[in-house]
């Protein structure tokens, strides 16, 4: 199954996905430094993220997770000019990749990467810090409940909450699988469940060349 999934993402990718330098380049220098490319979002992963982006009109992102910044990419190119992302990355290696092709790219956009623990990096923001249109989570998953609920502190009513890997090939049903990673995503399900900060929630599986996965997506109130 998993190569007719690979198979079929390389057929949508090679229909609906425009061919894009600075995306390439980003690739293309991360594998050179041999950095690999499982930790980066799919490209019609990536374009699902756009497209959000730009039905809302988004101008200032926050990502959790930078890694070698291929999806901070995928974000920057939906904004404006004008646009603004805090991107945070906990890892020192990743964060100097990520630098690296943040730098490369040249985009007009004001990239912001943080180095650090991603809960500590938004605690330690100031209290009147400007809120965010579209968040994406793509970090330690035993965080997420923690990551949910600072994101919240920082949204305002219309924000996108885009949590990713939430499925992890069907381990958070799994009752022997008390990693903490799991764990956090099946706490991140329940506190998502009636939340009072929450307009609308849902989460899909998907299945592809990064195999058997998922996301969750929620409007804030």
């Amino acid at each position: 199954m998993q190569q007719m999934w690979t198979e079929i993402d390389s057929f949508i990718d090679s229909h609906l996905i425009p061919n894009d330098p600075i995306l390439e380049q980003t690739l293309e220098n991360t594998a050179a430094k041999g950095f690999p490319d499982h930790l980066a979002v799919a490209p019609n992963q990536g374009m699902l993220l756009q497209m959000l982006i730009q039905m809302n009109q988004c101008k200032r992102i926050l990502e959790l997770g930078t890694f070698a910044a291929y999806s901070t990419m995928w974000l920057a190119r939906a904004l404006p000019e004008d646009g603004y992302i805090l991107t945070i990355e906990g890892r020192d290696t990743h964060a100097a990749m990520g630098q690296e092709n943040i730098d490369k790219a040249q985009l007009p956009q004001t990239i912001d990467l943080k180095v650090g623990r991603a809960a500590d990096v938004l605690k330690a923001l100031p209290e009147d810090f400007e809120a965010f249109d579209f968040i994406f989570i793509d970090a330690d998953k035993q965080s997420y409940p923690e990551y949910l609920e600072l994101s919240l502190k920082f949204s305002h009513s219309g924000t996108i909450i885009f949590l990713d890997n939430v499925i992890r090939a069907g381990e958070i049903l799994n009752p022997e699988n008390h990693k903490p990673s799991i764990e956090g995503l099946r706490t991140v399900f329940k506190d998502m469940q009636n939340h009072p900060r929450i307009l609308s929630c849902t989460a899909l599986q998907t299945v592809g060349s990064k195999g058997h996965d998922g996301f969750a997506l929620a409007i804030v109130k």
